[in-house]
């Protein structure tokens, strides 16, 4: 089967548009064709302009798109490594984005942070054998520990609302006592497929019990890995690693990858 058409999505705000400077240009080196597919940029509208996206990102078939709506607001604790609230808002779009914008069957979320290294024949079309719902690099453990708890509290407590959940057992995951992580078999999104109709399906869940691009959660891959793994929806979960694709957290490695992998070695 051929890979199927996918539109790749990026959010970005004031830091990770400086992010994007720097691996941007490894995408287009080493794995060029994302040319030839859709991209989204979703921007911060208080902190980067749609010239400012341009700039960076020279894609030939690119659409950019504010966000968040005018009058949504997202809740946290400024500063929470997980609840902080400008994180909250830009995780949220890689929700609600693609339920309302992609054209193609799949999309490709890209974290700003992940480097481009290797060939270009990294996508294996068997991944989307029987249509599964996320194509996503393996994770061990969520955190907060108590994440997928607080989910099943809210299809338990909104069950009128949420009949497709409803109809599927809960996870029922419980962490250890005291742990500051849940150790179970899950994802992480920084390079990572979703079915688009699965995606709205998602979006439609949270905005129909949260309100508008709303989610449960400040979990874009805690959301969306719960709905799939409840709804028993197939996961399949591929080392992103091993196909060329390195994530780097800091400001000073995420420079210094990106020129290794153009070929500036100083």
């Amino acid at each position: 089967m051929p890979v199927p058409e996918y539109t790749t999505i990026v959010g970005v705000d004031y830091k990770h548009l400086q992010q994007l400077s720097w691996t941007w240009p490894t995408w287009k080196k080493n794995k060029p064709s994302i040319l030839n597919h859709p991209m989204i940029v979703f921007r911060d509208h208080e902190q980067v302009s749609e010239a400012s996206v341009r700039t960076v990102v020279d894609h030939p078939n690119l659409t950019v798109h504010p966000w968040p709506y005018k009058g949504i607001e997202y809740e946290g604790t400024p500063g929470d490594r997980w609840a902080d609230p400008q994180r909250h808002k830009m995780l949220t779009g890689f929700v609600f984005i693609p339920a309302l914008y992609v054209e193609t069957p799949y999309w490709l979320k890209l974290d700003t942070d992940v480097i481009a290294q290797g060939q270009d024949d990294w996508i294996d079309p068997d991944w989307f054998q029987d249509d599964p719902a996320i194509v996503s690099h393996p994770w061990s453990f969520t955190k907060p520990a108590d994440q997928m708890l607080q989910l099943d509290r809210w299809v338990t407590d909104n069950w009128g609302r949420l009949l497709e959940l409803n109809r599927c057992a809960p996870l029922n995951l419980w962490p250890k006592p005291g742990s500051e992580r849940l150790n179970h078999k899950r994802i992480i999104s920084w390079c990572s497929f979703y079915r688009t109709d699965f995606t709205q399906l998602c979006a439609d869940t949270g905005s129909r019990v949260c309100g508008p691009c709303k989610m449960p959660v400040p979990s874009q891959d805690g959301f969306v890995f719960y709905i799939a793994k409840r709804m028993g929806l197939e996961i399949r979960r591929v080392n992103m690693k091993r196909k060329g694709w390195l994530q780097r957290l800091t400001k000073t490695n995420i420079e210094r990858e990106s020129k290794l992998a153009m070929g500036d070695e100083r």
